[in-house]
């Protein structure tokens, strides 16, 4: 009888076994776990007169707290921005395990993969908090913002939550729009979330389109909807503005309000300044190339208020250099100064200034001389040293084609 017990014990620790190498196998997922105590933000928000940089990386990254997240083709690895040691590291190794995108918020780390799989890690211990399974080859784009993962799938647009990876919404689009690739998602007040998409865009039998949707973040019930121009034509000003073209008049930006009851157009900018580049605290930036009308170059940055469009402030970029695309935080507006390049630059070492303006009044606030950095392929479109995002004290700076050398700028 106890011997009965003992091997019928053993045949279903057998079979667990089995299951657990079966679900390996089938997860092929790796992952390492913290390695040493969670590093320490080096300030809140912006930085306000960064000094030095502390970290140059040629792969493409998330800032999140202490930490460079990394982008390695199978995973993601956590660095701590300090010593620039693997903090965590996650891997994929099967077919169809690339990583397409993905997005961190304060505590979570989202993975999206090219087969459809979505992973939520934790930020600050690096492990396993869910799978997700959407089941849709193809580029998954992936957003994060107010507890919620916001991606597409199948004619739809879902919603899950950060933490434990429950579905929270769904919306159903039209049959006009079968292929979803969501490009922005923002949470705004009174349990509203602003859901930029483009349709058909991986399929050349449809004609590509731009949507906002005005979601309910609680239900997913579709409150407005919009027709728009391309978004990275666009700039998210402060909680409910928007500044984009105007899909039906060229040339046209309107600054338009969101709210529950609708999105509606508030004020217009001037024709000069159709070129928006930036949006945030109170503020709307444009850049053009006024004496070379190039869409490539921006020699001068012209600021609006962002209530009524009015012109505030302009500033010119020294004869043969121009400005990369700025971000604007905590009423500061970063900017990165550099020479005007061409296709013939291509692997010149040049300098680069990182300039603080005062977002109301465009005043030099503060400047930060960064190290050479060598120019990329194709300079003339995209030899640009943008500024990628502002935050935990931290901005970080780099090639517009995401290629070469990234910057990482502190106190």
């Amino acid at each position: 009888m106890a011997r009965g017990r003992v091997l019928g014990l053993f045949i279903v620790l057998v079979l667990l076994g089995i299951g657990l190498m079966k679900s390996w196998h089938q997860s092929g997922d790796v992952f390492t776990g913290a390695r040493g105590h969670f590093p320490a933000a080096f300030a809140a928000g912006a930085p306000v007169a960064p000094d030095r940089v502390v970290r140059r990386t040629a792969d493409q990254q998330a800032l999140a707290h202490g930490l460079l997240l990394r982008w390695t083709g199978f995973g993601v690895t956590a660095v701590n921005l300090r010593t620039g040691k693997q903090y965590w590291r996650y891997e994929r190794r099967e077919p169809n395990d690339v990583v397409t995108d993905f997005k961190a918020s304060e505590h979570t780390v989202v993975v999206g993969h090219h087969d459809g799989r979505l992973v939520g890690i934790d930020l600050r211990t690096g492990k396993l908090l869910w799978r997700v399974e959407i089941r849709d080859d193809g580029y998954r784009s992936v957003e994060l913002v107010g507890g919620q993962v916001v991606t597409g799938a199948p004619g739809a647009v879902r919603a899950f939550d950060e933490r434990d990876g429950r579905s929270l919404w769904t919306v159903k689009m039209s049959e006009s729009c079968p292929e979803v690739l969501v490009f922005s998602e923002h949470a705004l007040a009174d349990h509203l979330s602003a859901v930029h998409l483009m349709c058909n865009v991986t399929s050349v039998d449809r004609d590509e389109y731009d949507l906002l949707l005005g979601v309910d973040d609680r239900t997913g019930k579709v409150l407005w909807r919009r027709r728009t121009a391309d978004p990275k034509l666009t700039a998210w000003g402060d909680g409910h503005t928007l500044v984009a073209p105007d899909p039906d008049r060229q040339q046209t930006v309107q600054l338009l309000d969101m709210n529950r009851q609708g999105i509606s157009p508030r004020a217009t900018l001037p024709m000069d300044g159709w070129d928006v580049v930036a949006g945030g605290s109170g503020t709307v930036l444009a850049g053009t190339d006024p004496k070379e009308g190039s869409a490539y170059h921006d020699t001068l940055l012209r600021a609006y208020e962002a209530r009524h469009g009015h012109a505030s402030w302009q500033v010119m970029a020294p004869a043969g250099q121009e400005y990369g695309l700025p971000e604007i935080a905590d009423g500061r507006a970063y900017v990165v100064r550099q020479p005007f390049l061409t296709d013939a630059d291509t692997g010149r070492r040049v300098h680069a200034d990182l300039l603080i303006l005062d977002a109301d009044t465009g005043r030099l606030l503060h400047t930060l001389r960064l190290p050479s950095m060598t120019a990329p392929d194709e300079s003339g479109v995209f030899g640009k040293l943008d500024v990628l995002d502002t935050a935990d004290g931290t901005v970080s700076i780099g090639w517009r084609d995401g290629g070469g050398h990234l910057l990482i700028a502190t106190n």
